[in-house]
C-alpha cells in the first residue's frame, strides 16, 4: 500500500535543511527551514529563506573557500526573507550558505552567475518539469541533474503539485505546506543545492487545468496560490502579476519564459482570433523581445506543448494564436521551444520548421502518447530532463534519463533553428 501524503510528510528526513516536525494539534505539518537561489544575473543572485524559528539569518558567499560577501536576510512575520546579492563577478561559480539564529547551516548551494552579454563561452542549462516528491515517484533523476552541473536549472511547471493527495491546498497555509514538502524532501534537496533556479508555474501549483476564468471564479484560492508561489519563487523588477520575462545567459543564449496560464482563455472556447493563451500584452512583449534579441539562440519556455499532446490543455486548442506567433517568428535565427506537461520526452517539428523539445516528468506518473504525426520526430516515455549546451556554433539538446543515460542527442545550428516561409 502506498503511504498517504501525510504519512510521507511525517517521515521526511532532516538532512541539510534542519527539518523538524511541529505538532499543531490535528494539523501536523512538516516545518523545515528552507532556502534556495533564484534568478541569477551577471552580478547578482536572489537568495530566499523560510524558517519558522529563526529571528535572524545571513547569506554567506564563498569563492575558492574564501568568504567574499555576507548579507543579512531580513525575515517577515511569517518567516520569509529574500536578499539580492549584488556586486558579484560574472560567469563565476560561488558557494552560498545560509545561517540562522537558531544554529542551522543551510547549504552550501552551488550558484553560477551569468556571463556578460558579449561573452561567447559555452554555457549549460537544464530544463524539466513535473515534480511530486512522494515515494512512489522516487527515481535517480534529481541526482543526475545535480551531477551534470548546470549553470542554471529551468523548471517549467507543476513544481510542486498542490491539488492532489488527502489534503488539496486551498489556503495560504496549505499551499505553503506543499511547497515546504517539496523543498524539505531529501530526494529533492540536491536539485536546489546544485544550481540557481528560474521557474514558471503550470496548472497544479493552483488547480488542474486552470485559466483566467478560474481567477474570477475562485479568487481567494487563486490569491493564496499566487501569494505562496511568489514567496517561494521570488522575482526582481516585476509588478502585479507579470511573471513572464526574459534573461540573457552570455552571447549565445537568451531565454524567454512564457506564462501560459494567467491570461489564457478557456480551453473549451471555440478557436479563433479572440482566443488566447498569452493575452495581448504578453504576446506583444514576447514577439518584440525575441525579434530584437542578439543572442545566437533564443530558448522559449512554454509550460504546455505546441502540439501532439493528449487532451485539449495545450497550444493545439489555441491554434489561431499559435500559428500567428509561428508566422511572426519567420526569419528570426536560433529559435527553439521547450515545453512540459505531458510527462514524456519528445522532439517535434512544426510549421516553418520550428523545433520543440518536450521534457519531464522529473518525478510524477508517466504519460501515454496517442498516435503519431509527421511532426513527431522522437518520443521516449521515461523520467527525463533536457541538457542544453550552447556554444557560438551550435545548440546540443541531450535527453537525460534517471540512470544517467543520454538517451537522445541532437545538435542544431542557429541557421537550422531559423523559421522559414513554407
Amino acid at each position: 500500500m502506498n503511504p498517504t501524503r501525510r504519512d510521507w510528510m511525517r517521515g521526511v528526513g532532516a538532512g541539510a535543511v534542519g527539518l523538524a516536525l511541529l505538532s499543531c494539534g490535528d494539523n501536523e505539518r512538516a516545518a523545515p527551514a528552507t532556502t534556495a537561489i533564484y534568478e541569477p544575473t551577471s552580478d547578482a543572485l536572489l537568495v530566499s529563506l523560510w524558517s519558522r524559528a529563526a529571528k535572524a539569518a545571513h547569506a554567506i558567499v564563498e569563492l575558492g573557500g574564501a568568504i567574499v560577501m555576507t548579507q543579512e536576510i531580513a525575515l517577515d512575520a511569517a518567516g520569509f526573507g529574500v536578499v539580492d546579492l549584488v556586486g558579484l563577478a560574472p560567469a563565476t561559480t560561488y558557494a552560498v550558505t545560509v545561517t540562522t539564529s537558531e544554529g542551522l547551516r543551510l547549504g552550501p548551494h552551488r550558484a553560477v552567475t551569468a556571463p556578460r552579454d558579449d561573452d561567447p563561452r559555452a554555457v549549460r542549462l537544464i530544463v524539466s518539469a513535473d515534480l511530486d516528491p512522494i515515494p512512489e515517484f522516487e527515481n535517480g533523476l534529481v541526482a543526475e541533474i545535480a551531477a551534470a552541473e548546470p549553470d542554471v536549472f529551468v523548471s517549467i511547471g507543476d513544481f510542486p503539485y498542490t491539488d492532489d493527495g488527502p489534503v488539496v491546498a486551498t489556503t495560504v497555509d496549505e499551499y505553503r505546506d506543499r511547497h515546504l514538502a517539496l523543498r524539505g524532501a531529501a530526494s529533492v534537496r540536491p536539485l536546489f543545492e546544485a544550481a540557481a533556479i528560474s521557474a514558471i508555474y503550470d496548472d497544479h501549483e493552483f488547480r488542474n487545468n486552470w485559466d483566467a476564468s478560474f481567477v474570477v471564479a475562485e479568487p481567494a484560492r487563486y490569491a493564496a496560490a499566487m501569494q505562496v508561489w511568489d514567496e517561494y519563487f521570488p522575482l526582481r523588477n516585476t509588478t502585479g502579476e507579470i511573471r513572464y520575462r526574459s534573461w540573457r545567459w552570455g552571447a549565445n543564449v537568451e531565454a524567454f519564459m512564457l506564462d501560459c496560464r494567467r491570461f489564457r482563455s478557456a480551453d473549451a472556447d471555440p478557436d479563433g482570433p479572440g482566443k488566447t493563451m498569452l493575452g495581448a500584452t504578453q504576446q506583444a512583449w514576447f514577439l518584440a523581445a525575441i525579434a530584437r534579441s542578439t543572442a545566437t539562440f533564443k530558448l522559449v519556455f512554454s509550460s504546455v506543448p505546441l502540439d501532439f499532446g493528449v487532451g485539449n490543455d495545450f497550444w493545439s486548442s489555441f491554434a489561431t494564436e499559435r500559428d500567428a506567433i509561428f508566422a511572426a517568428l519567420v526569419g528570426i535565427p536560433g529559435v527553439v521551444f521547450f515545453s512540459g506537461d505531458q510527462h514524456w520526452f519528445a522532439a517535434h517539428r512544426h510549421a516553418h520548421g520550428i523545433r520543440e523539445f518536450q521534457v519531464g516528468p522529473i518525478a510524477r506518473g508517466l504519460g501515454t502518447p496517442e498516435g503519431t504525426a509527421p511532426g513527431v520526430l522522437f518520443r521516449s516515455v521515461q523520467y527525463n530532463a533536457a541538457i542544453l549546451d550552447a556554444t557560438a556554433d551550435a545548440l546540443t539538446i541531450t535527453g537525460l534519463a534517471a540512470d544517467g543515460t543520454h538517451f537522445y542527442t541532437e545538435t542544431l545550428t542557429a541557421a537550422e533553428l531559423t523559421p522559414t516561409i513554407g
